[in-house]
Protein backbone atom coordinates (compact mmCIF):
# COMPACT_ATOMS: atom_id res chain seq x y z
CA UNK A 1 0.00 0.00 0.00
CA UNK A 2 1.39 3.26 -1.01
CA UNK A 3 1.57 6.00 1.70
CA UNK A 4 -0.92 9.06 1.42
CA UNK A 5 1.98 12.02 1.28
CA UNK A 6 0.45 15.45 2.35
CA UNK A 7 -0.36 18.31 0.45
CA UNK A 8 1.61 20.22 -2.45
CA UNK A 9 2.73 23.52 -0.10
CA UNK A 10 2.44 26.80 -1.40
CA UNK A 11 2.44 30.46 -1.11
CA UNK A 12 1.35 33.83 -2.44
CA UNK A 13 0.09 37.17 -1.54
CA UNK A 14 -2.93 40.02 -1.98
CA UNK A 15 -0.75 42.73 -2.84
CA UNK A 16 -2.92 45.94 -2.27
CA UNK A 17 -2.32 49.60 -3.43
CA UNK A 18 -4.52 52.75 -3.78
CA UNK A 19 -5.47 53.52 -6.89
CA UNK A 20 -7.35 56.61 -8.43
CA UNK A 21 -10.42 54.92 -7.63
CA UNK A 22 -9.80 53.09 -4.60
CA UNK A 23 -7.73 49.98 -3.99
CA UNK A 24 -5.73 47.78 -6.65
CA UNK A 25 -4.85 44.53 -6.90
CA UNK A 26 -1.61 43.20 -8.40
CA UNK A 27 -2.57 40.08 -10.50
CA UNK A 28 -1.04 38.09 -13.20
CA UNK A 29 -2.24 36.07 -16.45
CA UNK A 30 -0.49 32.94 -17.16
CA UNK A 31 -0.82 31.59 -20.77
CA UNK A 32 -0.40 27.97 -19.82
CA UNK A 33 -3.45 27.88 -18.36
CA UNK A 34 -5.01 31.29 -19.92
CA UNK A 35 -6.01 32.81 -16.42
CA UNK A 36 -5.97 35.35 -14.43
CA UNK A 37 -4.85 34.79 -10.65
CA UNK A 38 -3.15 36.17 -7.09
CA UNK A 39 0.67 35.89 -8.07
CA UNK A 40 1.75 32.62 -5.61
CA UNK A 41 3.82 29.50 -6.23
CA UNK A 42 5.43 26.10 -4.77
CA UNK A 43 7.76 26.10 -1.28
CA UNK A 44 11.58 25.33 -2.60
CA UNK A 45 13.14 22.62 -0.49
CA UNK A 46 13.70 24.26 2.90
CA UNK A 47 11.98 27.52 2.13
CA UNK A 48 9.27 29.14 5.05
CA UNK A 49 6.35 30.16 3.30
CA UNK A 50 6.50 33.58 3.86
CA UNK A 51 10.09 33.81 2.08
CA UNK A 52 7.98 31.53 -0.49
CA UNK A 53 5.27 34.45 -0.25
CA UNK A 54 7.85 36.99 -1.52
CA UNK A 55 10.13 35.33 -4.07
CA UNK A 56 6.58 34.25 -6.11
CA UNK A 57 5.60 37.51 -6.22
CA UNK A 58 8.84 39.17 -7.42
CA UNK A 59 9.61 36.60 -9.75
CA UNK A 60 6.00 36.72 -11.15
CA UNK A 61 5.41 40.46 -11.09
CA UNK A 62 8.73 42.00 -10.70
CA UNK A 63 7.63 43.82 -7.62
CA UNK A 64 9.14 43.83 -4.28
CA UNK A 65 6.93 43.05 -1.01
CA UNK A 66 6.62 42.64 2.85
CA UNK A 67 4.20 41.05 4.46
CA UNK A 68 1.20 42.42 6.16
CA UNK A 69 -1.41 40.20 7.91
CA UNK A 70 -1.40 36.24 7.21
CA UNK A 71 -4.96 35.20 6.16
CA UNK A 72 -6.53 31.94 5.97
CA UNK A 73 -4.86 29.36 3.79
CA UNK A 74 -6.59 27.61 0.60
CA UNK A 75 -6.78 23.98 0.36
CA UNK A 76 -7.86 22.29 -2.74
CA UNK A 77 -7.31 18.88 -5.22
CA UNK A 78 -5.27 19.03 -8.26
CA UNK A 79 -6.15 16.42 -10.30
CA UNK A 80 -3.92 13.32 -10.53
CA UNK A 81 -1.62 15.58 -8.12
CA UNK A 82 -3.30 15.09 -5.07
CA UNK A 83 -4.00 18.16 -2.22
CA UNK A 84 -2.26 21.29 -2.75
CA UNK A 85 -2.58 23.80 0.41
CA UNK A 86 -1.68 27.82 -0.66
CA UNK A 87 -0.77 29.99 2.75
CA UNK A 88 -1.47 33.65 1.97
CA UNK A 89 -1.10 36.71 3.17
CA UNK A 90 -1.76 40.13 2.44
CA UNK A 91 1.27 42.29 0.94
CA UNK A 92 2.50 45.94 0.41
CA UNK A 93 4.89 47.07 -2.04
CA UNK A 94 8.47 47.78 -0.92
CA UNK A 95 9.49 48.80 -4.91
CA UNK A 96 9.04 47.74 -8.19
CA UNK A 97 11.77 46.15 -9.34
CA UNK A 98 13.65 45.59 -13.08
CA UNK A 99 13.72 42.06 -12.35
CA UNK A 100 13.19 39.25 -15.08
CA UNK A 101 10.16 37.96 -15.49
CA UNK A 102 9.71 34.60 -16.71
CA UNK A 103 7.54 35.13 -19.66
CA UNK A 104 6.66 31.29 -19.93
CA UNK A 105 4.43 31.54 -16.38
CA UNK A 106 3.20 34.86 -16.55
CA UNK A 107 2.90 37.00 -19.90
CA UNK A 108 1.19 40.10 -18.23
CA UNK A 109 1.34 41.69 -15.07
CA UNK A 110 -2.23 43.60 -14.54
CA UNK A 111 -3.40 46.03 -11.17
CA UNK A 112 -7.15 45.73 -11.26
CA UNK A 113 -9.74 47.76 -9.20
CA UNK A 114 -10.84 45.69 -6.90
CA UNK A 115 -14.73 45.72 -8.72
CA UNK A 116 -12.42 44.33 -11.63
CA UNK A 117 -10.55 42.03 -9.93
CA UNK A 118 -13.64 40.26 -8.71
CA UNK A 119 -15.29 40.10 -12.38
CA UNK A 120 -11.91 38.56 -13.69
CA UNK A 121 -10.41 36.41 -11.44
CA UNK A 122 -10.41 32.87 -12.65
CA UNK A 123 -10.95 31.10 -9.13
CA UNK A 124 -13.59 31.53 -6.75
CA UNK A 125 -10.86 30.73 -3.87
CA UNK A 126 -8.75 33.94 -4.82
CA UNK A 127 -11.43 36.24 -4.51
CA UNK A 128 -12.40 34.50 -1.46
CA UNK A 129 -8.71 35.15 -0.31
CA UNK A 130 -9.11 38.37 -1.83
CA UNK A 131 -12.16 39.47 0.34
CA UNK A 132 -10.82 38.14 3.69
CA UNK A 133 -7.77 40.57 2.87
CA UNK A 134 -10.43 43.50 2.32
CA UNK A 135 -11.69 42.66 5.51
CA UNK A 136 -9.11 43.32 7.97
CA UNK A 137 -8.00 46.58 9.41
CA UNK A 138 -4.70 48.55 8.50
CA UNK A 139 -1.73 46.82 10.62
CA UNK A 140 1.57 47.54 11.84
CA UNK A 141 4.22 43.92 12.20
CA UNK A 142 6.16 43.50 15.42
CA UNK A 143 8.20 40.01 14.90
CA UNK A 144 9.37 38.54 18.82
CA UNK A 145 12.36 36.23 18.32
CA UNK A 146 13.39 33.93 20.95
CA UNK A 147 17.42 33.78 20.65
CA UNK A 148 19.03 30.97 18.78
CA UNK A 149 20.40 27.75 20.01
CA UNK A 150 23.06 28.79 22.47
CA UNK A 151 26.20 26.91 24.08
CA UNK A 152 24.36 25.23 27.37
CA UNK A 153 24.71 26.84 30.93
CA UNK A 154 26.23 23.72 31.68
CA UNK A 155 29.04 23.49 29.17
CA UNK A 156 29.35 27.88 29.50
CA UNK A 157 29.77 27.65 33.29
CA UNK A 158 32.21 24.58 33.29
CA UNK A 159 34.63 27.27 31.61
CA UNK A 160 37.14 29.07 34.21
CA UNK A 161 35.97 32.42 34.23
CA UNK A 162 32.55 32.20 32.22
CA UNK A 163 30.77 33.23 35.37
CA UNK A 164 28.81 35.59 33.57
CA UNK A 165 25.65 34.11 31.95
CA UNK A 166 25.29 37.43 29.52
CA UNK A 167 28.34 36.40 28.09
CA UNK A 168 27.10 33.24 26.42
CA UNK A 169 27.04 32.64 23.19
CA UNK A 170 25.03 31.19 19.98
CA UNK A 171 26.53 27.48 19.68
CA UNK A 172 27.16 26.43 15.54
CA UNK A 173 23.37 25.51 15.30
CA UNK A 174 22.42 28.70 16.71
CA UNK A 175 24.87 30.45 14.41
CA UNK A 176 22.65 28.17 11.48
CA UNK A 177 19.50 29.41 12.61
CA UNK A 178 20.83 32.86 13.30
CA UNK A 179 21.32 33.17 9.40
CA UNK A 180 18.54 31.45 8.58
CA UNK A 181 16.11 34.05 9.95
CA UNK A 182 17.66 36.61 8.02
CA UNK A 183 15.13 36.21 4.68
CA UNK A 184 12.47 35.72 7.29
CA UNK A 185 12.88 39.22 8.61
CA UNK A 186 13.31 40.19 5.39
CA UNK A 187 9.72 39.27 3.97
CA UNK A 188 8.16 41.09 6.69
CA UNK A 189 10.47 44.28 5.87
CA UNK A 190 11.76 44.67 9.61
CA UNK A 191 13.43 48.09 9.39
CA UNK A 192 13.67 48.29 13.37
CA UNK A 193 15.42 45.66 15.38
CA UNK A 194 15.76 45.56 19.64
CA UNK A 195 17.34 43.10 21.63
CA UNK A 196 18.43 42.27 25.21
CA UNK A 197 22.11 42.98 25.52
CA UNK A 198 22.82 39.65 26.23
CA UNK A 199 25.28 37.85 23.44
CA UNK A 200 23.31 35.58 22.25
CA UNK A 201 20.72 37.75 21.74
CA UNK A 202 22.58 40.16 19.79
CA UNK A 203 23.77 36.81 17.78
CA UNK A 204 20.93 36.06 16.77
CA UNK A 205 19.77 39.30 14.63
CA UNK A 206 23.28 39.93 14.08
CA UNK A 207 23.41 38.50 10.51
CA UNK A 208 20.12 40.32 9.61
CA UNK A 209 21.01 43.51 10.54
CA UNK A 210 24.34 43.08 8.70
CA UNK A 211 22.93 42.22 5.55
CA UNK A 212 20.36 45.22 5.87
CA UNK A 213 22.51 47.96 7.67
CA UNK A 214 20.42 47.98 10.68
CA UNK A 215 21.54 49.17 14.03
CA UNK A 216 20.66 46.73 17.28
CA UNK A 217 19.09 49.07 20.14
CA UNK A 218 19.71 47.35 23.20
CA UNK A 219 17.26 46.99 25.80
CA UNK A 220 18.45 45.85 29.23
CA UNK A 221 14.71 45.44 30.56
CA UNK A 222 14.79 42.55 28.50
CA UNK A 223 17.72 40.47 29.58
CA UNK A 224 16.80 36.92 32.11
CA UNK A 225 18.54 38.91 35.36
CA UNK A 226 16.86 41.92 35.01
CA UNK A 227 13.52 39.76 34.63
CA UNK A 228 14.16 38.10 37.90
CA UNK A 229 14.96 40.81 39.69
CA UNK A 230 12.20 42.92 38.43
CA UNK A 231 9.45 41.43 36.78
CA UNK A 232 7.60 44.44 35.23
CA UNK A 233 10.48 45.59 33.70
CA UNK A 234 9.89 43.97 30.67
CA UNK A 235 6.42 44.95 30.27
CA UNK A 236 6.92 48.30 30.79
CA UNK A 237 9.64 47.99 27.92
CA UNK A 238 7.20 46.37 25.71
CA UNK A 239 4.59 48.89 25.95
CA UNK A 240 7.03 51.95 24.87
CA UNK A 241 7.99 49.77 22.20
CA UNK A 242 4.53 49.12 21.19
CA UNK A 243 3.70 52.80 20.98
CA UNK A 244 6.31 53.67 19.31
CA UNK A 245 5.73 51.47 16.77
CA UNK A 246 2.20 52.38 16.46
CA UNK A 247 3.18 55.84 15.82
CA UNK A 248 5.15 54.43 12.79
CA UNK A 249 3.26 51.59 11.41
CA UNK A 250 5.23 51.60 8.11
CA UNK A 251 8.69 50.24 9.98
CA UNK A 252 8.32 46.93 11.50
CA UNK A 253 9.97 46.17 14.39
CA UNK A 254 11.67 43.15 15.53
CA UNK A 255 12.43 41.79 19.01
CA UNK A 256 14.77 39.63 20.69
CA UNK A 257 14.63 37.71 23.89
CA UNK A 258 14.48 34.75 26.21
CA UNK A 259 12.16 32.28 26.98
CA UNK A 260 11.35 33.08 30.63
CA UNK A 261 10.89 36.79 29.23
CA UNK A 262 9.07 36.28 26.44
CA UNK A 263 5.40 35.79 28.17
CA UNK A 264 5.54 38.83 29.83
CA UNK A 265 6.51 40.80 26.80
CA UNK A 266 3.68 38.91 24.05
CA UNK A 267 1.02 39.62 27.18
CA UNK A 268 1.52 43.08 26.14
CA UNK A 269 0.54 42.38 22.78
CA UNK A 270 -2.13 39.47 23.88
CA UNK A 271 -0.46 37.01 22.04
CA UNK A 272 -1.33 33.73 24.64
CA UNK A 273 1.11 31.44 26.11
CA UNK A 274 2.75 29.37 23.16
CA UNK A 275 6.19 28.32 24.38
CA UNK A 276 8.68 28.97 21.63
CA UNK A 277 11.79 27.31 20.29
CA UNK A 278 15.02 28.65 19.53
CA UNK A 279 14.99 31.20 16.55
CA UNK A 280 11.34 30.76 16.51
CA UNK A 281 9.18 33.88 15.49
CA UNK A 282 6.09 35.02 17.38
CA UNK A 283 4.22 37.59 14.37
CA UNK A 284 1.84 39.60 15.75
CA UNK A 285 -0.17 42.37 13.23
CA UNK A 286 -1.21 45.29 15.57
CA UNK A 287 -4.29 47.21 14.48
CA UNK A 288 -4.17 51.27 15.26
CA UNK A 289 -5.44 50.82 18.97
CA UNK A 290 -2.77 47.75 19.51
CA UNK A 291 -5.22 45.03 19.19
CA UNK A 292 -4.13 41.85 17.92
CA UNK A 293 -5.51 41.44 14.51
CA UNK A 294 -3.67 38.75 13.27
CA UNK A 295 -0.59 36.53 14.93
CA UNK A 296 1.54 33.56 13.62
CA UNK A 297 4.18 31.15 14.31
CA UNK A 298 7.42 30.22 12.11
CA UNK A 299 10.09 27.96 12.92
CA UNK A 300 13.53 27.78 11.80
CA UNK A 301 14.16 24.85 9.30
CA UNK A 302 17.89 24.21 10.57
Amino acid sequence: MSRRRGPIMAAGAVVLRDGPNGPQVLTVHRPRYDDISLPKGHLESGEDAPVAAVREVLEETGVKVRLTAGLQPIEYDVPHKGGKMVQWWRARVCAAEAGEIDRSEVDEVLWLDVGQARERLSYHTDVQVLEEALEIPPTMTILMVRHAKAVSRKEWGSKKGNADDTKRPLDRRGHRQAKALRTLLDAYGVTRLVSSPSKRCMQTLQPFAKDSDIEITECPEFTEETFEAHHKAPKRAMKKLVAEALDDPDSPLAICGHRPVLPSMGDVVHSGNHPMSTAECLIVHLDHKGRAVRQEWHRPSV
